[in-house]
C-alpha cells in the first residue's frame, strides 16, 4: 500500500502557484497561417522551460475566456488583409508579447485555468472537472449519507479543487470540496485518515467544523456547512458565493471595506484561532478572506485541512520573497494581507506594503497602521516579523474593543502523539521546500541584475573606456619592452671598443676619453646606440 501511496504523491506533485514567464521567440508561416512560438519558464529554475505554438485565434479564444474578469487587456485587433506580411507579423508579435505580459501581471489571471492551460497544456488537461465529478459521484453513492445536487463551477482560484452542492438526510444544504493532493503532502493516507478524524472532533468558536470526509488515492473531499452569504471576501465585494471566481474578484464594482470596529473584532478572533492551531501543532498556512466565513458576528477559519493535503498557498509567490519560512511567519503574513483587504476592500498588489492611505479612516488609524506595518512592511520582515502573541497583545485590539477581549478562548483538538510528531515533520519539510524556492529566486534575480548592469548603456561606455585605457597601457608597455630588448640585444652582440686612455706622469686620469661619470646612464646609452660595428678594424684569426 505504501508503494502506491508514494507513486500517487509523485504523480500529483504539480504546484499551480509557480510563476510563469512567457517570451514570444519567433513567428513562422505554416499552411497559409502564422504560428507564434512561445518560450515558457515555470518558477525560478531555468531548466523548467518549454515551447508552445499558438495562432492568433488561440490568443483571441483566451481573451474571450478571461473577459469575465472585467480587466482591460490590450489584445491587438484582427486583420484580414496583409496579415502575412513580415512587417505586420513582427509588429503583431511585439503586441502579443505585451498582451501576455499584462495578463501575467495580474495574479488572479496568472493562476486561472484558462491562462495556465494556454501556456502549459500538458499539465492541465481538459477533463479535470469531469474526473472530479465522476470521483465524487462514485464516493457519495457508496457512502449514502449525502445526495449530490450539482457542481459549483469555478467558484475558487484553485484549479484542482472542485466544489459541489450536496444535501444530507435532513435536506440541509452543505458544501463538498474535492481536492487533489499537492506537492507538500508528506503523510501517508492512513495517517491522514487519523488526522482528519481528530479534526472532525475539533471544537472552537472561531474555526469551522468538518462534517465528514473521504480519503482516496488521488485526493480527498471534505463536507462543511454551506453559508449562503459566502465568505468574508464575498461580503467585502458584495458578491454571491456561487458565481465565477474571475467574475467576482477580477475587477469588482462594489467594495465594502469593514469599519475599524469590525476589523478589530474579526481580526482578533482570527488571531485566536491561529494561536490555538499552532499550540496544537497544526499550522494553517492558507489565511485569506476566501477561507474565512462570518457567522453570528464571529469569524471562523475554514480549510484547516489544506496543510495536510499538501497544497500550496495562494500567497506562495509572495512568500518566496520574504526570506522567512517558518509556519508562524507564513500565518502572520497571511493575516496581514487579510487585514489589508478588510481595510481597503482590495487585494494587496505586491509582497510588502510600506505606505498606507490614512484617508480611509477617521479614527484609530495610528494603531491600525502600526499593526499593518508589523505584518506587511519590508523593515519589519527584515527584523524577523511579528509573532502571534505580539499581535494578540497589540493596543489596536485592546483599545478598539475597549478592553473587552476574550483572552481565554477554550477549544478542543487532540492528535495522537506519534501523529503530532509526523505533522510537525511534515510542516518542517514544507518550510524546507519554501526555503529552497526562496534561494532559487534570489539567485535568479541576482543573475538578472548582473545582466542588466552589464547591458546598460552607461556600463557599456565604462567598459569601452576601460578597454581603451588597457590598450594604451599595453601599447606603451610593449614599445618600452621592445626598446629594452633591442638595446640589450645590440649590447651583447657587439663588443665594446677598447678605450685609449692617456695617463699623465702623475697618474691622473682626468684626461681620459671615456664619458665623464657625471653624465651617467644617459651618456652610456647614447654611446651604445651610436656605435657602428663597421668602423672596427678586421683582425685575422687562426
Amino acid at each position: 500500500m505504501a508503494i502506491f501511496e508514494k507513486l500517487s504523491q509523485i504523480k500529483h506533485i504539480q504546484d499551480d502557484t509557480d510563476n510563469l514567464v512567457c517570451t514570444l521567440e519567433n513567428a513562422q508561416n505554416i499552411n497559409k497561417h502564422t504560428e507564434y512560438i512561445l518560450r515558457v519558464q515555470k518558477g525560478p529554475s531555468k531548466e523548467n522551460k518549454w515551447t508552445v505554438s499558438r495562432r492568433y485565434r488561440d490568443f483571441a479564444s483566451l481573451h474571450l475566456s478571461i473577459q469575465q474578469a472585467y480587466i482591460d487587456l490590450p489584445l491587438p485587433p484582427k486583420k484580414l488583409i496583409g496579415n502575412m506580411q513580415p512587417s505586420f507579423i513582427a509588429e503583431r508579435q511585439v503586441a502579443l508579447q505585451h498582451y501576455v505580459n499584462e495578463i501575467l501581471k495580474y495574479q488572479i489571471l496568472a493562476l486561472s485555468l484558462p491562462v495556465r492551460r494556454f501556456l502549459d497544456p500538458c499539465s492541465y488537461p481538459l477533463h479535470l472537472a469531469e474526473e472530479a465529478l465522476q470521483t465524487v459521484s462514485i464516493a457519495l453513492r457508496g457512502d449514502g449519507q449525502y445526495e449530490l445536487k450539482g457542481p459549483l463551477h469555478s467558484i475558487n482560484w484553485r484549479i484542482r479543487k472542485h466544489y459541489f452542492h450536496v444535501v444530507d438526510s435532513k435536506r440541509t444544504n452543505c458544501l463538498l470540496a474535492w481536492q487533489s493532493y499537492g506537492p507538500d503532502k508528506h503523510l501517508h493516507n492512513k495517517d491522514l485518515q487519523i488526522a482528519l478524524k481528530s479534526m472532525q472532533s475539533l471544537s472552537h468558536p472561531f474555526i469551522g467544523e468538518i462534517l465528514t470526509f473521504h480519503i482516496l488515492e488521488s485526493g480527498a473531499f471534505v463536507v462543511r456547512q454551506l453559508h449562503e452569504k459566502g465568505t468574508m471576501r464575498d461580503l467585502l465585494y458584495g458578491t454571491e458565493y456561487d458565481k465565477s471566481y474571475l467574475a467576482k474578484y477580477g475587477n469588482p464594482k462594489v467594495r465594502k471595506p469593514f469599519t475599524t470596529g469590525q476589523i478589530a473584532h474579526y481580526g482578533y478572533q482570527i488571531l485566536q484561532a491561529l494561536k490555538f492551531l499552532h499550540d496544537k501543532g497544526l499550522p494553517h498556512g492558507h489565511v485569506h478572506p476566501g477561507n474565512i466565513v462570518i457567522e453570528n458576528q464571529r469569524a471562523r477559519l475554514t480549510d484547516t485541512e489544506n496543510i495536510l493535503f499538501g497544497v500550496a498557498s495562494v500567497h506562495r509567490p509572495y512568500l518566496r520573497e520574504l526570506r522567512r519560512a517558518s509556519s508562524e511567519a507564513i500565518d502572520v503574513y497571511g493575516f496581514g494581507r487579510t487585514l489589508y483587504e478588510m481595510v481597503y476592500a482590495e487585494v494587496l498588489d505586491g509582497c510588502y506594503c510600506d505606505k498606507l492611505d490614512s484617508n480611509a479612516f477617521s479614527q484609530s488609524f495610528d494603531d491600525l497602521e502600526s499593526i499593518l506595518h508589523l505584518t506587511l512592511s519590508r523593515s519589519s520582515w527584515k527584523r524577523g516579523g511579528a509573532t502571534l502573541d505580539e499581535l494578540l497583545q497589540h493596543p489596536f485590539f485592546i483599545r478598539a474593543l475597549n478592553g473587552l477581549v476574550e483572552r481565554d478562548v477554550k477549544g478542543h483538538l487532540k492528535f495522537p502523539l506519534t501523529l503530532k510528531e509526523q505533522i510537525k515533520e511534515a510542516a518542517l519539510r514544507v518550510e524546507t521546500r519554501l526555503k529552497t524556492d526562496q534561494k532559487l529566486l534570489r539567485t535568479a534575480r541576482r543573475e538578472v541584475r548582473i545582466q542588466e548592469i552589464l547591458g546598460s548603456d552607461e556600463e557599456m561606455k565604462k567598459q569601452r573606456r576601460r578597454a581603451k585605457k588597457r590598450d594604451s597601457m599595453w601599447k606603451s608597455t610593449s614599445s618600452l619592452a621592445e626598446t629594452v630588448r633591442s638595446q640589450s640585444a645590440s649590447t651583447t652582440s657587439s663588443p665594446t671598443p677598447p678605450a685609449t686612455a692617456h695617463f699623465s706622469t702623475t697618474g691622473d686620469s682626468s684626461g681620459a676619453s671615456l664619458p665623464a661619470a657625471c653624465e651617467g646612464r644617459g651618456a652610456l646609452l647614447q654611446a651604445i646606440c651610436s656605435f657602428n660595428k663597421k668602423s672596427l678594424a678586421r683582425v685575422g684569426s687562426r
